[in-house]
């Protein structure tokens, strides 16, 4: 490389660390990828990590998953952009590599501390004379109170390095005179975790002259994560001033990604089915700056400017269940992308569309629609010679039941309750609005509907109980139920599996796009 070549060399040695291998990602409490700080906080953008993969939630569920869990140490690689606005120049693109070591709040705890690690620096397609080597290790400390977890970033000084090359000059972080604060609140629902944070930062570099330059940074960002999709939204204003020259910036950087379901028809037609549905994994992340005060050195710079990241969409074969039986059908489809999914196991033909869906089934559906985290099933050591007593969780669920799990899950999150009685009754018929009231409380979006008054669009409003109406008025809005052709809800009908697989689809639905774009047009004002 060129004058930057010893500063990078000592700085590989004080930021060597063991093992940047693509790890397990550490799973939060609703048993997400815990993304936060997946594009730093310096205002720059990644690609992101993959969402969960159904063939990978298989094996986790089924106790099969035998990759090596990654440690501290272990660093999830990304692809990363990021602009320098250093040397009074024209700012100039960096495209590198962040590297970010995984750290959660552990399970079950109510605080604690945790460590985790931002590494940047060049890849093999970097230019040679922009460049970023950046390492920050922060104890995280959290308190989670109920669903809700804070967070404060606490940055190890004795652990932050930083030099940066550009074309005008070469520029090395004072740990000792700079800070660096990110405070997180997290809202984790059963199906969506929502995030909100803030940045303080002040940063003060030194040039080969020994000119000191001062960039302070404020600024928030939004983000939440589902199974599903995920994004996050920052915006950053920014401050660089030095003793000849101030700049004055924002920057607001994004990323979403989200799972698409694909149909492919098999080709030759003869073979034994007729398509199946394939996954396709996608992400974009955009990056936009918008500059409102430049020194003279600046003006022919034009005030905005922008960078989007080419992402590699990565496609994920499904199973094909034989949906023979249920050509022409209304509900084939919806019925063939849940066994696809494997959201609904089992043999298909047992699926009868007109048929009334239990509790149980429902539940069951629902808790791996979301991606409830579900934990192996221990019984207690029996006496030698005897078998295991069977665990009950409710006087009609019993671990000796395959969906023991899955209504454990639903049970701790908080969804879906026994009765009074002690009983869950698993193999009785679930109602429209009890299916579509748990549907809303997995995604923990009950308080948008407040207000119970509201005019119904249901002709038969009257028949839906007082307990239901906020979590029916949310559906109705996010559009995963709607009224039949007669206006009609029929709030207390068995819901058929048919009824099931069509509504688990609009919430599929909701979760891969319609959560993005409601979030989008909450925060597109801003973040401008």
């Amino acid at each position: 490389m060129k004058k930057i070549i010893s500063v990078l060399m000592v700085l590989s040695a004080i930021l060597a660390f063991p093992a940047l291998v693509s790890a397990q990602p550490v799973q939060n409490q609703a048993g997400r990828p815990h993304r936060i700080g997946d594009m730093g906080f310096h205002g720059g953008i990644s690609e992101s990590r993959h969402l969960p993969r159904t063939l990978e939630t298989i094996l986790l569920e089924q106790g099969n998953n035998n990759r090596r869990r990654g440690n501290r140490n272990d660093a999830i690689l990304m692809n990363y952009s990021e602009f320098i606005f250093l040397g009074g120049g024209e700012p100039v693109l960096f495209e590198g590599t962040l590297a970010v070591s995984p750290g959660a709040p552990a399970r079950d705890t109510e605080s604690g501390t945790y460590r985790i690690e931002h590494h940047v620096f060049p890849s093999e397609s970097t230019a040679d004379d922009v460049i970023i080597e950046r390492s920050m290790e922060f104890e995280v400390q959290y308190a989670r109170i109920g669903n809700q977890v804070i967070y404060s970033y606490v940055i190890d000084r004795n652990r932050w390095v930083e030099a940066i090359a550009t074309p005008t000059g070469t520029f090395f972080l004072d740990p000792q005179r700079s800070s660096f604060v990110v405070s997180v609140w997290e809202d984790q629902t059963p199906a969506i975790s929502f995030y909100r944070g803030h940045i303080a930062a002040r940063l003060v570099y030194t040039d080969d002259g020994d000119n000191v330059t001062i960039v302070e940074k404020t600024g928030q960002f939004y983000g939440f994560s589902t199974a599903w999709s995920a994004t996050e939204t920052h915006r950053m204003d920014v401050t660089v001033t030095n003793d000849d020259w101030a700049l004055q910036y924002q920057i607001r950087p994004s990323v979403t990604v989200n799972k698409d379901l694909q149909f492919v028809h098999n080709e030759p037609t003869i073979i034994t089915r007729r398509g199946s549905y394939r996954e396709l994994h996608r992400s974009f992340a955009g990056l936009r700056y918008d500059i409102f005060i430049k020194p003279q050195s600046m003006w022919e710079v034009p005030d905005q400017g922008g960078h989007s990241m080419e992402t590699f969409n990565v496609f994920e074969q499904l199973y094909a269940p034989d949906m023979s039986f249920l050509q022409g059908h209304p509900a084939e489809d919806d019925i063939h992308r849940l066994f696809a999914m494997q959201i609904l196991q089992g043999d298909p033909r047992f699926y009868v569309p007109n048929q009334a869906i239990t509790r149980g089934q429902f539940l069951t559906a629902l808790a791996r629609t979301v991606k409830l985290p579900v934990e192996e099933v221990v019984l207690p050591r029996a006496p030698r010679g005897q078998q295991p007593v069977a665990l009950t969780l409710f006087s009609d669920v019993d671990s000796n039941r395959p969906e023991f799990r899955y209504i454990q899950a639903i049970q701790r999150s908080g969804v879906a309750f026994g009765r009074a009685d002690g009983k869950f009754y698993f193999d009785y018929p679930i109602s429209r609005q009890e299916a579509i009231t748990v549907t809303i409380r997995a995604l923990g979006l009950t308080n948008l509907g407040l207000n119970p008054t509201v005019v119904s669009p249901f002709v038969d409003s009257d028949d839906i109980a007082y307990w239901a109406i906020r979590d029916i008025n949310v559906a109705l809005m996010l559009d995963i139920i709607a009224p039949d052709e007669t206006g009609s809800l029929h709030p207390r009908r068995a819901m058929s599996k048919a009824e099931a697989a069509a509504m688990l689809n609009h919430l599929l639905e909701y979760m891969r796009h319609g959560i993005a774009d409601h979030y989008s047009e909450q925060i597109v004002n801003i973040t401008r």
